[in-house]
């Protein structure tokens, strides 16, 4: 589980910003809210992001995704690009380093991987863990100037051959992470391995408000193993107040279209399959239908024909699964997208509820009624605001002074936490309008 999250000149964060998920002495909601990973430290399992359009919001998670792709994905060589924006709201943040550290727990044990890096070279990296009071050292990279290459100090605690470090090294280039590099060495098993796991298969891909739900619906469940989550899923949707009864991926054949054709071949598909499948002339083509029960009986629709609502909860709920199945680690913003209020206050209910494992979701909302809500804990709850120079500065909810008896939901709106939007007023000059005729 993510303990703190650390970033630096990133986007519209210049001075270091801290998402934190250590709970505070709050006794609220603690049975439901609070895993100890080891004896006197317990992590929340939500973060929900407020802040006003524009105020930085989108890019914690932006960061966090980032850190990810670094961590787990190296480039293809040393001349590819580092692929972020620096803080450039002055003259001089653009020709900084950028930071980033994780803090997170496993099997009781603590780790901090920190990484310090510009558009082209990773300048330091290190990971740490604790086994006991004092840090022990995995390994720490800097980048050396005068030959223009990385050296590697690997920790005795690691226990890798030298023989492992060698194939290691050799794939750690300038614009690589060493646990990207890992992730494409032949090595023998050491602590990395669940380092790397925890990055590339316990976090999963940022869910944007524009991301299609229906092909990861499908794919899910096609990867359904066991079969466990066809049922789940249309279960969550009755309990949603749903009249829908059954759902089934249908394969059916789409010819070719000239439009398609240059799709095809403008692919990075292998030649050979370009051609097979302009030859044939069709191509597979899998929909979800929709069984739906009224008291005139029970109809068939294509998923076309459902609401955006009723795919963007199914693909919720599919996440949900993973967060009570899995330890994941789940980041989405603007969770509300295409959800009725009570759908989402319910999706967090459930999760908060029934959550066993050392799974976490990150959120940003624009829904102030999760403030009004007794069950949303206060430490959970996060603030984003951009000052006059356009820097992001993110602040706990807990951390305001606002007395336990007043409600965070009439804060926020008097403007008392953060600073709101000004509108100004709904009258406009003239001037500002298309010419009337």
């Amino acid at each position: 589980m993510i303990a703190e999250f650390r970033i630096k000149n990133y986007l519209s964060i210049k001075t270091e910003q801290c998402l934190s998920f250590e709970a505070t002495p709050e006794s609220s909601n603690e049975s439901q809210y609070c895993v100890e990973v080891k004896e006197g430290v317990k992590l929340l399992k939500t973060a929900i992001i407020y802040g006003a359009n524009a105020s930085g919001k989108t890019n914690v998670l932006n960061a966090l995704s980032f850190f990810q792709d670094i961590i787990v994905n190296a480039p293809k060589d040393k001349n590819e690009k580092i692929k972020f924006e620096c803080f450039r709201l002055d003259d001089k943040s653009r020709y900084e380093k950028s930071e980033m550290s994780l803090t997170f727990y496993l099997d009781k044990v603590k780790y901090v991987l920190s990484v310090v890096f510009d558009n082209s070279i990773i300048y330091a990296e290190s990971l740490v863990y604790y086994p006991g009071a004092q840090p022990a050292k995995l390994y720490t990279r800097t980048y050396n100037e005068q030959n223009n290459a990385t050296d590697i100090e690997f920790g005795s605690k690691l226990g890798l051959s030298k023989k492992g470090q060698m194939a290691i090294w050799g794939n750690t280039i300038n614009n690589s992470t060493v646990m990207a590099a890992f992730g494409k060495s032949n090595v023998e098993s050491s602590p990395l391995n669940d380092v790397y796991d925890f990055f590339a298969i316990h976090m999963h891909e940022m869910l944007r408000p524009a991301n299609s739900m229906s092909g990861f619906i499908k794919k899910q469940l096609e990867d359904d193993r066991y079969g466990g989550l066809k049922p789940f899923l249309i279960d969550f949707l009755k309990t949603s107040d749903f009249n829908i009864t059954n759902l089934e991926i249908k394969e059916d054949e789409e010819i070719i279209s000239p439009d398609m054709d240059r799709m095809i071949l403008a692919s990075p598909l292998p030649d050979y399959a370009k051609r097979q499948m302009i030859q044939k002339g069709k191509i597979a083509k899998y929909d979800l239908v929709f069984t739906h029960e009224t008291d005139n009986g029970r109809y068939e629709l294509p998923e076309e024909s459902e609401s955006r609502g009723t795919i963007r909860l199914m693909g919720m709920a599919v996440i949900l699964r993973k967060l009570l199945q899995q330890n994941s680690i789940v980041i989405i913003d603007e969770v509300e997208t295409s959800l009725h209020y009570e759908l989402l206050s319910y999706f967090i209910k459930v999760f908060l509820a029934n959550s066993e494992k050392n799974s976490q979701l990150i959120m940003t909302t624009h829904d102030i009624n999760l403030l009004n809500e007794d069950f949303i804990r206060r430490d959970s709850v996060w603030f984003t605001d951009k000052d006059r120079d356009g820097e992001t500065h993110l602040t706990r909810l807990s951390s305001m002074g606002l007395h336990k008896n007043l409600s965070p939901y009439n804060a926020y709106k008097q403007g008392k936490l953060v600073k709101l939007p000004f509108l100004g007023s709904v009258f406009l000059n003239d001037d500002n309008l298309c010419d009337r005729k």
